[in-house]
């Protein structure tokens, strides 16, 4: 008599989901798990038999476990970008000495990586989504720091 089939295997699930953790049953497989939470295993079956759902409710099926993730998943969360202080330094020389010429920040002497203008644009404009360090910016020229960040208005 072999050892493996009188045995259960202690399978560890690493999961960062606390519900998905609560409701996990080790007694039971992956995939029969995350049915019954309401999950699926296979994406490409479940968009099939969403298409051919008749409407009935599935019964065992944890709710609350998939309640839960759509509501962590819709929380706001804070940015924790940040651009390094090396690249900062950069940025704001470029701005100070160039204003909002982009294409003749490309040819600056100190653009060592020969980035091009796009690409210096697109630096400054995530630069300027940072309001923990565009205002810090802003205060030292002079100038009024802005509430929201430069991003949230220029897509507004």
């Amino acid at each position: 008599m072999s050892t493996c089939s009188t045995h259960l295997i202690n399978i560890q699930i690493c999961c960062f989901s606390k519900p998905i953790k609560e409701s996990w049953d080790n007694r039971l497989t992956v995939q029969k798990n995350l049915e019954n939470m309401g999950l699926a295993y296979d994406p490409n079956k479940a968009v099939s038999s969403v298409e051919g759902k008749s409407g009935k409710k599935r019964k065992g099926i944890k709710a609350h476990v998939v309640k839960s993730i759509e509501e962590d998943a819709n929380e706001l969360r804070e940015n924790k970008l940040k651009i390094p202080k090396t690249q900062v330094l950069y940025l704001t020389n470029l701005m100070d000495k160039y204003g909002e010429d982009y294409k003749a920040m490309a040819k600056d002497p100190k653009n060592y990586y020969q980035e091009t203008w796009k690409q210096i644009r697109a630096k400054i404009k995530t630069f300027k989504g940072i309001p923990e360090q565009y205002n810090e910016y802003l205060k030292r020229k002079g100038l009024e720091p802005t509430t929201t960040s430069a991003m949230e208005v220029e897509t507004a």
